[in-house]
């Protein structure tokens, strides 16, 4: 079995980073360290949008280090809560993120002595994130010719929506269902 490692994250009271320590790890090729913690990451950007980070990321990481390879197998977990807007009706969303990813990274790469986890666990909040977040799963979203939230409101009276919408695609069916209709009429007498 390989070895196992508790990193904590209070030293006399004190809160210390989420951070693995490269040395350390090279000497142990194949032993396990871990770490969990809470990290305060106010705000994400995300696609051009500015995400608010409801409280604390709850993240929780483990790592080893494979000499033959000189990497570092790093396993990020992360949970927390997010502020934004309904992709169709513009309605506030708390959107929960639950997230775990699995990188190799090469510590030659890193400036320092120590493989700092805040970059991980934003990247891992990021790909938690919903492309098109919803307020709901069936958001009727707003009306592009009248502006109406059509979930608390129907049209308004001056909407100038085309009344049915014709996929062209579609005609060659409306065609044959139009004649499959007729047809029906007037087999059955009508």
């Amino acid at each position: 079995m390989v070895g196992c490692s508790m990193a904590g994250l209070y030293f006399w009271g004190r809160r210390r980073k989420m951070r693995f320590d490269l040395d350390a790890m090279r000497a142990a090729p194949g032993k396990i360290f871990r770490v969990e913690g809470d990290e305060n990451v106010p705000t994400l950007d995300w696609r051009g949008e500015e995400v608010k980070v409801e409280g604390p990321v709850h993240a929780e990481a483990s790592a080893f280090y494979v000499s033959s390879e000189n990497q570092v197998v790093l396993t990020v977990h992360v949970r927390g809560r997010v502020h934004r807007v309904c992709s169709r009706c513009l309605a506030d969303v708390v959107e929960n993120v639950d997230k775990e990813e699995e990188l190799e990274v090469f510590p030659d790469e890193i400036q320092g002595k120590y493989l700092e986890l805040r970059p991980f666990i934003e990247a891992g909040m990021r790909l938690g994130l919903s492309s098109k977040p919803l307020c709901k799963p069936d958001c009727k979203g707003i009306c592009p010719y009248c502006g109406a939230d059509l979930n608390r409101e129907p049209h308004r009276p001056n909407c100038n929506r085309p009344k049915t919408a014709k996929d062209p695609r579609l005609s060659v069916l409306a065609q044959l269902l139009g004649e499959a209709e007729e047809g029906h009429e007037k087999s059955a007498g009508r």
